[in-house]
């Protein structure tokens, strides 16, 4: 395996342990909420301290990882993601586990921009976009991740021993996949990391908006949404992520062939459809296995938004294509965060129920924003 082959892995492994510590804490948000004794109102609370941290770790991840380059990155913020995971298991009460979340949040922010930054460097050296790929095994780390903490569950595993074993373990991972990284400074270093959106790129940042305001719902609502309005146990409450997980892996390793093969325009079209259908199944019919399957639609749909607009974006200006993706990743980022927290909001005035729907409503406008997906390329034109 040659020098490209084994970044290339290495870079998946590193976005797979970044998808699995955030579905750990995910999938077993219930047993957080238990833990500590606090309704959807104060979980929102502790959400909003999640999405805090990741904006003020946003704003600096350019400036550090001008710094110290993409591979330090990815150490430093691993290191500190995977430290906030037993920091939010032991939090004794509602301050700590505010302030503990806030420091998951700044570790998934690092380590979510330099993992990128130096997937857009071997992604370079294959000269082909191969970004669903890499975030094909972000989920497949969610995956693994959620099916883990659902037998945590159900073996009754404290929280405490099961998102500490699960930092090390990730840590650990994460380390060994960076000795393998490619050597020497990143392109463009030096440079501002994020550049506002030209007006080619404002389109495709919205898309990435509401892609990341869909995956960012199901990621942190979608165990909440099934134990309280389809009253599924929390085991099953599990299962939503990971049937959301399953779909995301399957259609983002197979992504950019479908494109090449049915055109940019088409394949979001498509994606929008399917991803707005399970919005509506999982509110039309609150079931938990009716649930479950809704929320595995909504993934088949979603999955190829985000990587696609990056795509795009880096092929509209190829003379900067990594700060053309950066811009569009920005916003991206921005419904990420927002996007549970507005969640948060909506539900305490309409309910979860229907502000699921609106989140679904809200994917309607990338079919609109589907034909700004067309570059210079045969493939996107059509």
């Amino acid at each position: 395996m040659g020098e490209t082959q084994r970044a290339r892995a290495a870079v998946s492994v590193v976005f797979a342990v970044c998808g699995a510590a955030f579905a750990s804490w995910a999938a077993r948000v219930p047993a957080v909420q238990a833990k500590l004794d606090i309704g959807t109102g104060e979980l929102g609370i502790g959400v909003f301290g999640l999405a805090a941290g990741s904006v003020v770790a946003l704003l600096a991840a350019g400036p550090l990882i001008t710094k110290i380059g993409s591979r330090r990155g990815v150490l430093c913020g691993a290191t500190v993601l995977c430290a906030g995971l037993p920091l939010v298991a032991f939090a004794p009460n509602l301050p700590l586990f505010v302030a503990a979340l806030v420091v998951l949040g700044v570790g998934n922010s690092i380590l979510d921009v330099s993992m990128n930054a130096h997937a857009a460097r071997v992604e370079e050296a294959y000269g082909r976009p191969i970004f669903a790929g890499f975030h094909a095994f972000w989920n497949i780390g969610g995956l693994v991740g959620s099916g883990v903490a659902a037998l945590m569950e159900m073996w009754r595993v404290p929280i405490e021993v099961h998102f500490t074993a699960a930092g090390g373990v990730l840590l650990v991972l994460a380390v060994f996949a960076t000795s393998q990284f490619l050597p020497g400074a990143d392109r463009g270093q030096g440079e501002a990391a994020f550049a506002l959106p030209s007006k080619a790129l404002i389109p495709l940042g919205v898309i990435a908006f509401c892609g990341f305001v869909a995956e960012g719902t199901v990621n942190d609502w979608s165990a909440v949404y099934l134990r309280e309005v389809t009253t599924a146990s929390a085991a099953v409450a599990s299962l939503g992520y990971f049937a959301f997980s399953i779909t995301m892996i399957a259609v983002r390793t197979v992504a950019d062939r479908v494109v090449e093969r049915v055109g940019a325009v088409l394949f979001m079209r498509v994606a929008t459809a399917v991803t707005v259908a399970g919005f509506l199944l999982v509110v039309a019919v609150p079931v938990p296995v009716v649930a479950v399957i809704g929320f595995a639609v909504v993934g088949l749909g979603v999955s190829g938004m985000v990587p696609l607009a990056w795509s795009a974006a880096g092929r509209k200006q190829p003379e900067a294509p990594g700060r053309a993706i950066a811009a569009v990743a920005a916003c991206g980022y921005l419904g990420f965060l927002a996007g549970p927290v507005l969640v948060s909001g909506l539900s305490g005035g309409i309910g979860l129920h229907w502000t699921l729907a609106a989140v679904g409503a809200l994917v309607v406008t990338v079919g609109f924003l589907a034909p700004t997906m067309r570059t210079g390329d045969p493939v996107s034109r059509r």
